[in-house]
């Protein structure tokens, strides 16, 4: 019984993989929000399944292992195949059968392999670092699937557009027009159509994962703000983001609503930031006088 006990975290992790798969499962059948909704209940359980093997005293290698690998699934394959589709479906090829794409398509899209890629090679970078320290070097690969994730869920939830069909400038300028959308919904619209944008996104965040930038965790150590100030400084910026950009607009039509997932990533890149260029510098300053 204590055995089966113990391993509850692993259980916790498996779940976390099986979203993973339904998440594939859903972008792979034109229905990218339920796809963006099974990655969000694998966040949690990717939370809780620490939370339970500290609480349980069930940390171990099997679960150190089982984690990185269910999270190069959930928070790596699952955004790039998304980038992937976004690419072809902004070239027009998404309704084409496979045997008729010129061999240009699959190098266009292919860049979007490099978001699983950089996050598995980050996983297995961080699973043989004895040290682990208070923070990550590099983004890590669920913020990164965030940037991702957030683009289905504007494009239908924000805009109400059926994004697997290709729209011209002119449409979106007849549609804007007739939905009364403002120079930034222009923009927004016409960049999600654009494939450099996936190209450049794919190429970004698979540098960010990989590089030494340090960037903030939200593992608390208690509840003292003196040892977890950074950690606290990341939620306040999540109340902030909500109080200045969702509450002012609630019931509102066509403003910032869900735009705030990327809005709160970029806020939280830039914190981290901030902590490389002050924070890590004192941590060591302070570690070297102990």
């Amino acid at each position: 019984m204590k055995q089966t006990i113990k391993f509850t975290p692993n259980l916790l992790t498996l779940g976390n993989l099986f979203m993973g798969l339904m998440a594939l499962v859903f972008t792979a059948r034109e229905q990218m929000v339920f796809a963006v909704m099974c990655v969000a209940v694998a966040l949690v359980l990717d939370f809780l399944d620490g939370f339970a093997a500290r609480l349980l005293n069930a940390q171990g290698e099997l679960g150190k292992q089982l984690d990185s690998l269910a999270d190069v699934v959930t928070f790596g394959v699952v955004p790039g195949f998304m980038l992937f589709q976004m690419i072809i479906i902004t070239q027009g090829y998404y309704f084409v059968e496979v045997a008729s794409w010129p061999s240009m398509i699959y190098l266009n899209a292919g860049i979007a392999g490099l978001v699983p890629m950089a996050g598995a090679l980050r996983l297995a970078r961080y699973n043989i670092d004895a040290g682990h320290k208070d923070h990550f070097l590099g983004m890590p690969i669920p913020a990164a699937s965030m940037f991702v994730l957030g683009i289905p869920v504007i494009l239908e939830m924000q805009y109400h557009l059926n994004f697997y069909h290709p729209l011209s400038n002119q449409f979106i300028a007849i549609l804007g027009e007739t939905r009364r959308w403002d120079a930034t919904d222009f923009v927004i619209v016409k960049m999600l159509f654009n494939t450099r944008f996936y190209q450049i996104l794919s190429i970004a965040l698979a540098v960010l994962m990989l590089s030494n930038v340090p960037m903030l965790s939200l593992k608390f150590k208690g509840l003292s703000w003196s040892k977890n100030k950074w950690s606290y400084g990341v939620i306040i910026w999540l109340a902030l983001a909500y109080i200045i950009f969702v509450l002012p607009y609630f019931g509102a039509y066509g403003l910032i609503d869900y735009l705030i997932i990327p809005i709160i990533m970029i806020g939280y890149f830039i914190l981290s930031l901030i902590y490389a260029t002050f924070g890590t510098s004192k941590e060591r300053a302070q570690s070297d006088e102990i």
